[in-house]
């Protein structure tokens, strides 16, 4: 028997510790929560507060909001797992529901095929993830890195290189300001990372789901649907074809599901990607130009990477529903349909009707989720990148 929530052992142990796991919710956690989005809010408020002592001009600006935008794109990910929490122990127990029907030894090595896949894209994006954090991590402290082991006799003081205003004693208080820049970045990291596995593991599974779909109606092949004479062959076909339409329908309500619950959220993450790809490939460019400290170099730059690997995988995935949900029509035209009794062509037709329609994730009434929307998004992002550089010029 497949228990789908032995499938989601790397999410749970990303979101337990921030309070997002869904089956652990209590008081406790309720507090924990509401402490670690002060935190993260908090530093976004503090980034803001530079603009009062600072000179506000247009570079220093676009400084503090290509930072701001990226940490707000994880605040948004972690407030949005947090009322949705429930929403997310209803994935797992709707795939559940749906596994116990699958009887076929076929029909779970498939399933089990794409939870293999599942797991190893959670391991990788997770590893990624540890390595970037950890580059993320060490800038702050590079400059005293370097200035240890490369040049013992230089003196390199200690700064936080993003631009935030707590109106204290900047070298007093800077492992303080370290400390609140350490624990939003991992709490919105992880949040971010755990939540969107989750959501990304759900769609692998629907996938399987529509893969499936796909295998009953090759099964219809093994039938001979060319006999017009035998009566039990077409009602075994008919029992085929309707759970194959069921089966296919069951795969397209629960995208559905997810679109329905996640619909403001990723639009929202939508303009958020753009606006920060935008502004961070602006800052990389400029400190390029203007030989800015390396540090803030590869800040920026790995903001922008992080931005552009994680619209990719969320298109991808999208590109994945579109071709899974195409593949049993791909498999019905190859059936020799037209040879068959009137009563089967009908039927046939049908789904064959049904593949006119195109399907895909629909965010927001306006993106769909595929590769082509995830080249129009990185293509608006360098058309905002130009025009900032052109008025800069």
């Amino acid at each position: 028997m497949i228990r789908i929530v032995e499938n989601f052992r790397i999410h749970r142990n990303l979101l337990l510790p921030i309070g997002l796991w869904p089956y652990n919710q209590s008081k406790f956690v309720n507090l924990q929560l509401l402490l670690f989005n002060l935190i993260t809010n908090s530093f976004i408020i503090f980034q803001l507060t530079s603009f009062i002592t600072a000179e506000c001009t247009v570079d220093h600006i676009l400084k503090v909001l290509s930072v701001m935008f990226f940490f707000l794109f994880y605040d948004v990910h972690y407030t949005s797992y947090w009322i949705n929490a429930y929403v997310l122990k209803g994935f797992m127990e709707r795939l559940q529901y749906v596994c116990n029907d699958l009887k076929d030894e076929n029909e779970i090595a498939i399933f089990k095929k794409y939870e293999n896949i599942a797991e190893h894209i959670a391991i990788i994006l997770t590893s990624f993830t540890a390595c970037t954090v950890l580059i993320l991590s060490l800038l702050p402290l590079l400059p005293w890195i370097l200035g240890t082991f490369l040049f013992a006799n230089e003196s390199h003081p200690l700064y936080n290189i993003i631009e935030t205003e707590y109106f204290v004693d900047e070298e007093k208080t800077f492992y303080l300001t370290l400390l609140h820049t350490y624990a939003s970045l991992y709490i919105g990291v992880t949040a971010t990372v755990g939540g969107g596995l989750v959501v990304l593991t759900y769609i692998i599974h629907i996938c399987g789901l529509f893969s499936i779909a796909s295998y009953r109606m090759n099964q219809l092949l093994i039938l001979n649907i060319h006999d017009k004479t035998n009566l039990k062959n077409n009602m075994d076909i008919d029992k085929k074809i309707a759970r194959i339409v069921d089966f296919h329908c069951i795969a397209i309500e629960l995208s559905e599901f997810y679109v329905s619950n996640f619909n403001g959220t990723y639009f929202c993450i939508i303009l958020l990607v753009v606006i920060c790809l935008s502004l961070n490939l602006y800052q990389v460019f400029q400190s390029v130009l203007q030989r800015m400290s390396v540090e803030k170099s590869v800040l920026h730059l790995i903001f922008a990477v992080t931005v552009i690997i994680y619209s990719f995988v969320a298109n991808y995935a999208g590109q994945e529903i579109i071709e899974h949900y195409n593949d049993m029509f791909y498999v019905a035209y190859n059936i020799q349909w037209y040879t068959a009794p009137i009563r089967i062509q009908r039927l046939i037709l049908f789904l064959l009707q049904r593949s006119c329609k195109i399907y895909c994730l629909r965010i927001g009434g306006l993106f769909n989720a595929s590769l082509e929307c995830f080249g129009s998004l990185f293509a608006a992002s360098m058309s905002y990148f130009t025009m900032m550089y052109s008025i800069q010029k």
